[in-house]
């Protein structure tokens, strides 16, 4: 009867990491099975406890597979959003609101983004709100256009801007394939929050990046932007090929940004601790693409 249940407990693990459910976490498809998989390895805790109560397998090899059960549990992290526009829209599932410029699917199934850019507007300065900002234009051109709608010419797009509303907690990670073919310009990932719906914290890449033109981390307050950290790496990303961005903050605020895996970015940052609303993109002048968006609860923060 030990032997058996010894049996059982292995044949289940291993069946269990071998399994889609294991590997969806690692996969670029949302984990629409996480909550059977958390089932699964609730069970398999309680036989491996089992297990060792009744001491039929090595203290050694129930240890082991105490660690490797705690490993898969560490991946279950819920998740606030996901959008891979393989539907082929951004109009449902999830839902995007186009608040300036124009955006299309391409069809190899990204979001896709121009805006030209000038003289006046080949960088976004970090100063200056976008989504605030665009909105102020907006109505500016909207009262302009009435008094004399003949003699003025229609302005130049000089952002495009789309966002979707969704729970974020403060603990997050955002992971995310854009790619961009752009010399000038800027493009953004912006967490919404508040009431009415504002800017919190932006993550701007500049297209062309070098000591001068960093990535950045920037919170927002009012209509004004303050850059938190800037980037110590400057990797070209402009050609053209997919990149893998992740902007991430644990629950001691330490917040890091990684491209291709590769850590540009790290600081600490907790000014806003209240959930977030929602996720922006910005085009801030450029050509951009976007792939797969992904956020997720953050992983837990790691003891100094």
């Amino acid at each position: 009867m030990k032997i058996l249940q010894t049996t059982t407990c292995i044949l289940l693990f291993i069946w269990l990491m071998g399994s889609p459910l294991a590997t969806a976490q690692s996969s670029s498809t949302p984990d629409v099975n996480r909550k059977a998989l958390k089932s699964l390895l609730e069970e398999l805790k309680v036989k491996i406890d089992d297990a060792d109560k009744r001491m039929v397998a090595h203290p050694r090899f129930i240890e082991e597979l105490r660690a490797l059960v705690d490993r898969y549990r560490a991946k279950l992290r819920e998740v606030f959003f996901y959008e891979d526009f393989s539907d082929g829209n951004y109009t449902k599932n999830p839902t995007w609101t186009v608040r300036a410029g124009r955006f299309k699917i391409t069809s190899a199934n990204r979001l896709w983004s121009r805006v030209t850019t000038t003289s006046q507007s080949q960088t976004t300065r970090s100063d200056e709100e976008p989504l605030e900002r665009i909105l102020r234009e907006l109505i500016k051109s909207s009262k302009k256009n009435k008094q004399d709608e003949s003699k003025s010419p229609a302005q130049a797009q000089t952002q495009a801007i789309i966002q979707s509303l969704t729970r974020i907690a403060p603990a997050f990670e955002i992971d995310l394939t854009f790619v961009s073919k752009s010399t000038s310009g800027a493009m953004e990932v912006v967490l919404l929050g508040g009431s009415p719906l504002v800017s919190r914290y932006r993550l701007i890449y500049k297209a062309a990046p070098s000591r001068q033109r960093p990535i950045e981390i920037a919170r927002v307050r009012g209509s004004r932007s303050y850059v938190i950290e800037s980037a110590t790496k400057y990797p070209s990303l402009d050609d053209g090929a997919p990149h893998r961005l992740q902007w991430m903050r644990d629950t001691r605020g330490n917040m890091r940004v990684l491209v291709d895996g590769n850590e540009i970015l790290s600081t600490v940052e907790l000014y806003y601790r209240s959930e977030f609303s929602g996720v922006a993109l910005v085009n801030g002048g450029g050509t951009y693409e976007w792939g797969s968006i992904k956020i997720l609860q953050a992983e837990e923060a790691t003891q100094p």
